[in-house]
């Protein structure tokens, strides 16, 4: 075979390989060394957004800081530059990658200078001091107990906007407890049994799905899909596959 056309086969097969599957597995991989990379807090926006190196903009997953205009949004956004500007963090991802706006929705740590400590949650941290509250969303549950722990605490001892802002039972609770769809088309019903049923997911024409109410605060959830739910740790409910 000549060289000229032995040339043009590898070409071909490299181009195909860009075009495919080599080009999923470099930027698989690129996804994984910016996930288990050390990034540098170059700005911060406000008490909920950060931007790191490369003007990547990460939203803070799981919280929600008050903005610039609203009671207490200066003090979230100064608290949040003093914990973060300038500090090399840590990024952990959940199930959701990006929102709308296209910044990546990450949780954000800071590494500790000693072995003997934890490295800092700075969603934790933000809400347990009162400078933001829990926006706890499906499918993204790892640290909902963690942060309506911290957010009862702010609260309990009136810290940061509890004890200046007009927060209400009413806010309080619309952000912890969800009962209905934020999405009407996201209706399957992520549930965690208190009788050791475990965590099971519940479509609609399923036994008791209309007595089965939603409680944010435990990690149940809306889920779009089944897909969605079962990557949350829901399995389908044994009473549904019975009513098939």
């Amino acid at each position: 075979m000549k060289k000229s056309v032995l040339a043009g086969l590898i070409t071909a097969l490299l181009a195909g390989s860009v075009g495919g599957y080599g080009y999923k597995v470099i930027r698989d991989r690129q996804a994984d060394v910016f996930e288990n990379s050390i990034h540098e807090v170059v700005k911060v926006i406000d008490g909920d957004t950060i931007e790191v190196e490369n003007k990547v903009r990460i939203r803070l997953l799981g919280i929600d800081a008050p903005e610039s205009n609203d009671c207490y949004g200066p003090e979230s956004t100064a608290f949040a530059t003093l914990l973060l500007e300038n500090k090399q963090i840590n990024l952990r991802k959940d199930i959701s990658g990006s929102d709308q706006y296209d910044r990546l929705l990450r949780y954000v740590f800071l590494p500790s200078a000693s072995s003997s400590e934890s490295d800092i949650f700075v969603q934790q941290e933000l809400v347990r001091q009162g400078y933001a509250v829990t926006d706890a969303r499906a499918p993204d549950n790892q640290y909902r107990d963690l942060l309506a722990s911290a957010q009862r605490q702010a609260k309990d001892n009136q810290r940061g906007m509890w004890a200046t802002c007009d927060m209400t039972e009413e806010v309080s609770d619309r952000r912890e407890i969800d009962t209905d769809p934020i999405d009407p088309a996201c209706t399957i019903k992520g549930n965690i049994s208190e009788k050791a049923y475990g965590r099971n997911y519940f479509t609609e024409g399923c036994p008791n799905y209309n007595r089965i109410k939603i409680d944010t605060r435990k990690g149940e959830a809306y889920f779009c899909s089944a897909e969605e739910a079962e990557a949350s740790g829901f399995t389908r409910s044994e009473s549904c596959n019975n009513n098939l």
